[in-house]
Formats: C-alpha cells, structure tokens, sequence
C-alpha cells in the first residue's frame, strides 16, 4: 500500500499548524493533500475518516478550524506510527546480550545514599562508599550509578578517585560510551583516570580511540594515551617515533610501553638505547620476564662486574658511590628474569667474592640498600649475597618460573642460611605444605632447641617468621597468599600469588608457642585487609616489632583447627595486655577466629586502665559474646563505676541507658531473625 499521500498530508498539516488556521483556504497544496486522499478513502474506513475530516477542516462551514487541524493531525500521526516498519538486509539473528549486567534489583532507597555521595560533597561520604563497596560491590554494577560513578573520577578527595577507579576498572565494555562522553584530551587527572579505566577494560579492542585521540591531548593525559598503545604490536615504530619526538613523562611512557609490549621484544631497540645510557634505559626493563630480555640485562652486569674484577686486578678495589648505585639499579632489573645466563649470573653474584674484596670510598665494606616497611627508615644495608636474596625472593613471586625455584633451592644447599628465606618462599609457591615443613621447620626448632633458646641460631628463625610475615589469607579467593609489592617507572602493583598448599598446621603450633622468642621486626607487605593495630605504612607495607600483627593476617575463618590454635594464642596475649585499649585490638581477632564464650571479657579489660566511653562502646560492640552476656557485662560495669571500683571516662547514667538500648535492640532483632529461619 502506497502511504505517500498520508505522508504528504501530514506534513502539510504541520505547516498549517505554524502558518495559522486563517491561512487554510487559500493553501494550495493542502488541498491537494487532500485530494489525494480520495483512493486511500475507499481502501480503509479509518483513511475514509482522515479523508472527509480533511474536508471538512477546509469547508467553510467548519466553526472550530484549531481543534480539528490538531485532531486530524493527532490522528494522522497515530495510524502512520501503527504502520511503521523497520529493515535491514541480512538474515534475522536473536539478540544476545553482551554488555554484562545491567541493574543490582537494588531499591532506589539503598542508592539514594551512594549517589548522594557521588554527587555531592560533605563529611562521610568517602567512609560510606567504601563500606558499601567493600560489603555489597555488586551494587555499584546497577546503571543507575554509572554516570555518577564517571564523574566521581573528579573527586576533589584522590583517595576516593582513585577507588572509583579500581571499581570501575572491573566493569565491562558498557561502561565504554560514559568515559568517552565529553572526553577532554587537554584536561587534567580525571581524564588521565578515564583513560586508564578504558585501557583496563578494552586494552588493544580501543587502539584507533587511543590514536586519534593523541592527535589534540596534552601532558598527563598523553603519557596515559602513548601508555595504553602497548597493547597492540602494531604500535611498535610509532612508539619508537615518540621516544625521539616526545619529551618529559611521554617519552618515559614511549619506553614504557616498549618495554611492556608483548608478542615482541623490541631488542634491537633496547640494545641500541643500553649502548647510550645503560642504567636509565635498562630501567624500563625491570619486570620484563622474557628470555631475550633477561640475556640482555645479564650480559650487561655481566659487563659491569668485569670491569671492576679489572680494578682488583689492578690493585683499585675502590668503588665510587655513583658507581655502587649504579650497579644496584641495575641488579634491580633483575627481577623476574630467568633466562640461563640470568640464571649464570646469580651463581656468580651470590658467591660474593668479587664484591667482597673491593671497599666504598671511606674504605668500608660493599652495601646494598633495599626498601624496608618503616615509613621513616625506609632503606636497610646489606651485604651482596642477601639482598641477590631478597631480588630472588621478588622474582619468585613475580615469575612462577620453575628455572628460579630450582635456583633458590640450589643456592640455599650451596651457601646456606642467606638464601634460607628465597629456598622457603620457591618451597611455600611450589611443594605441599608437609614437606615444606619437614624440610624446613627443622631449621628453626628441635625438641630440644625449643626448651634451649641458646641452642636456636637467630638469622634462621628471623628468616623463617620473616618469610611467614608476607603471607596472608585471602577472604576472596579463599587461599594463603605470599604477598609481595613491586614499582616500576609508571606503577605500583601488589602481587598476592597462591601458595601451593596451605601451610601445615604445625607452623601455627610452633608460632604460638610461648617459648620461641620473637626477634626483630617483620615486614608485612599487606594493605588495611584486616589489620587492626596501628602501624606506620609506605606502599601499602607495614612494620612492626609484634609478631600478633604478622599472626592477624595468618587467620583463616574456614579452618577449625588454626583458629582454635590462633584464637589460643590472642587470648592468651590479651590475658598479660596492661591495658584496656590493648585488649581492643585482639577483641576482633578472637572473632575472626570464631572464639565464644568471653563471660567476663570486658569487665577485666576495664578494671585493667582508666577507659573512655567511646572505648567501651568498641569493647561492646566487638567482644566475642553473645549479646544476653553483653547486657550482663554492662550492668556489672555500671556498679563497678557507681562504686568508684573503675574509672570510664565519659560514662554517665545517660550513655549507660543508651548503650543498653541499643544491645537490647540488637537482642530483639537477632531473636526476630532467628524465629523466621
């Protein structure tokens, strides 16, 4: 059926409505509209009553010409919207669905909180985020929340940009079109975000966005662009062109991206740029785990080293301090490399011979600086055998590469104690967890070493419990974890890699046990999972001289058997604690670990130091006990107070009746939830 004439006749309708219904007699081409109507009249009643209300409307006996011009053309535009088709060539497939989830089912009442945060500014907002992520993550997947989120990459507060980040990281290609939407290549570090969280969803699907949108950016936002073509091998000679054009962070980020490109290892590149400056080009290196990579960074300390076995040679065993850094920027790029003249290469470092001979300018001994967890002494000294040590360690964790493992073990039998640490963490990533512990527990305890603390040889037990400190629990992906920080030129990355199996239940035994003494300070390379001491923090790496902190992060909720033994041990440690606000640190520790039946808890906490009130509330709130017994501690509280027994500052007939409201409501709602399971 031919519709044109419909089409016509309301196009020319809509030009009446603008010209004015005074001016419809004398339209011309109206009238024809509706003369070609007529043969449509006779095929349909519905076209049969457009037609004589059409005549109508230009008949002079039509008294409200405004009225019918717009119900013909209400009616017009209601028949021509029933006969609408769409078509495309091709054979018809169903829709499949590919953009993820869509909605959370979440009630508005539950997101009005988190767009609120979002989109406004005031105190809380990041707290409440941050909770809401870390309980109910899912929540942020909803729509409804994806522009806010956009442009909460804005937020004055970085901490909660760079989260926002994170999450949005993790979403799927939907989310594409938002970061894309007002894009400004010449704007600041909400763009550079954007780009990142593009770069981390679509990698090499977004390269053509990445090169067209170079043409017009500046600054941080062009490193970040030069930064993601890394993922297409494509790229490679347009990012040679950028490390001879660009200059400052986009150079940096042209030999980045060089350095990180898979599929190719640009080593005719790299080897020309060695030759110009070795120590600031083979620091892009750093990281890299291919072979050919690996040969390259060798030969070159290889280099190095010969150079100053020529000095001893000649009777100068003397090295400069720019020398010395030098040589440790190198070893650095180590990390992760485990080609057989790498491999070569740690043989003939862990010797020490060389390096042991020559002397710094004060003439003093040859020491190495590597990053210690003390936010305000961040760097220790050590000899050359222990921190090739500690670059094994980092390369183990970094690279799952048999060629390392079997290494470490080699070095371990070969020199002994100084690569006892690399031996046991190749050991906890690649063995069972028995023979982990009959291989190596051997190490730090007998029967006899136990009862006899001179007979136990300090190095090896700091080593081991060192070794332990960097191990965690994982709630997400239920495993132990080795944890491990690393930084290269652009980045921080944190590296939790899965043990092999879970430690054997006697390490647990033996590290509670009160009479193996805890030496030194441990490192622990965890971010705030679970933490609940207060400890200096850099990069996410924590210090400290109580071993509790270390045992917190060893505590693993599914196992009955090490939170009994854990849960021991806190309580026991909470037993010889001199004050109140210490026994708070190990209230949730004992209820990680599952411990019931802590009649009595807080009453001794108090009587131990003057408290405050807030203190209390914590103490109710956390203590590993049943609500009834809660009710029961606080009246026995409020005596000892009343009788000037205990001292709680901030603690009033009011406060009292407060908290006691507020236990006796959480009673009732437990009970409530109880009956309707």
């Amino acid at each position: 059926m031919n519709l044109n004439p419909l089409y016509e006749l309301k196009e020319r309708l809509e030009s009446s409505v603008i010209a004015g219904v005074s001016l419809l007699s004398e339209d011309f081409r109206l009238v024809r509209a509706v003369e070609q109507m007529e043969p449509l009249s006779k095929v349909s009643p519905i076209f049969e009553k457009i037609f004589h209300s059409a005549q109508e409307l230009l008949s002079d006996t039509c008294t409200n010409k405004g009225d019918t011009l717009l119900d013909i053309l209400a009616f017009v535009n209601a028949v021509l919207t029933t006969q609408a088709v769409s078509n495309v060539d091709g054979e018809v497939k169903p829709l499949t669905l590919t953009t993820g989830k869509a909605h959370s089912d979440a009630p508005y009442s539950l997101l009005a909180p988190i767009l609120e945060a979002l989109t406004t500014s005031g105190s809380g907002h990041y707290s409440l985020l941050i909770n809401t992520h870390s309980k109910n993550p899912e929540i942020f997947s909803d729509y409804r929340l994806k522009s806010a989120l956009v442009a909460g990459l804005n937020a004055s507060y970085a901490e909660l940009a760079e989260n926002i980040e994170g999450w949005l990281s993790e979403e799927d290609a939907s989310i594409l079109p938002l970061l894309k939407m007002n894009f400004d290549p010449k704007g600041k570090k909400e763009m550079v975000r954007r780009v990142h969280v593009i770069e981390a969803i679509a990698k090499e699907e977004e390269n053509d966005w990445y090169l067209s949108t170079l043409e017009n950016a500046e600054k941080d936002v062009r490193a970040a662009l030069i930064r993601a073509l890394r993922y297409s091998q494509e790229n490679k000679e347009i990012l040679i062109g950028f490390t001879k054009t660009e200059k400052g962070n986009c150079k940096k980020a042209a030999l980045w991206s060089l350095a990180k490109m898979k599929g190719t290892e640009n080593l005719d590149f790299w080897e020309e740029q060695i030759k110009k400056n070795l120590a600031s080009s083979a620091k892009y290196l750093a990281l890299s785990t291919s072979d050919g990579a690996s040969d390259l960074i060798a030969e070159e300390i290889n280099k190095v080293l010969d150079i100053f076995q020529n000095q001893v040679d000649h009777d100068n065993p003397i090295l400069s301090n720019k020398d010395i850094e030098k040589l440790q920027s190198l070893l650095e790029t180590m990390i992760g490399k485990a080609s057989p003249k790498m491999i070569d290469l740690y043989r003939r470092l862990a010797s020490d011979t060389l390096l042991k001979s020559m002397k710094t300018e004060k003439n003093k001994p040859i020491e190495f600086q590597f990053e210690t967890s003390d936010a305000f002494h961040k760097y220790a000294t050590a000899s050359i055998s222990a921190y090739i040590s500690e670059i094994l360690i980092k390369s183990l964790v970094w690279n799952m590469d048999q060629r390392l493992s079997s290494l470490a073990e080699e070095l371990y039998q070969e020199y002994g104690e100084i690569f006892l640490q690399s031996a046991l963490t190749a050991a906890l990533l690649t063995k069972p967890g028995k023979e982990v512990y009959d291989t190596y527990a051997t190490v730090l305890i007998e029967e006899k070493a136990i009862k006899k603390e001179d007979k136990i040889q300090k190095l090896p037990r700091f080593l081991i419990m060192n070794t332990f400190s960097r191990i965690l629990w994982s709630e997400e992906a239920q495993k132990y974890q080795f944890s491990q920080f690393y930084c290269d030129e652009f980045e921080g990355i944190q590296i939790q890699r899965p043990l092999y199996e879970k430690p054997d239940i006697r390490w647990f035994e033996l590290f509670t046990n009160p009479k193996l003494k805890k030496l030194g300070k441990f490192r622990t390379y965890q971010y705030e999972q679970y933490n609940y001491y207060n400890s200096y923090a850099s990069y996410g790496v924590h210090l400290t001289d109580d071993w509790d902190i270390v045992m917190q992060y060893l505590i693993c909720p599914t196992d009955e058997k090490i939170c009994k033994i854990l849960a021991d041990y806190f309580y026991q440690r909470m037993s010889v604690s001199k004050s109140s606000s210490g026994d708070c640190i190990y209230y949730p520790l004992l209820k990680r670990c599952g411990f019931i039946g802590g009649k009595g808890l807080i009453v001794k906490s108090v009587r131990k130091s003057n408290t405050m009130y807030w203190m209390l509330e914590k103490m109710l709130r956390e203590a590993p006990m049943s609500l009834s017994n809660k009710m029961e501690e606080l009246k026995e509280i409020k005596s000892l107070v009343d009788s000037g027994q205990v001292r709680i500052a901030g603690f009033n007939n009011n406060t009292y009746q407060m908290l006691y409201t507020n236990l006796v409501k959480e009673l009732e709602q437990e009970n409530k939830e109880r009956s309707t399971i």
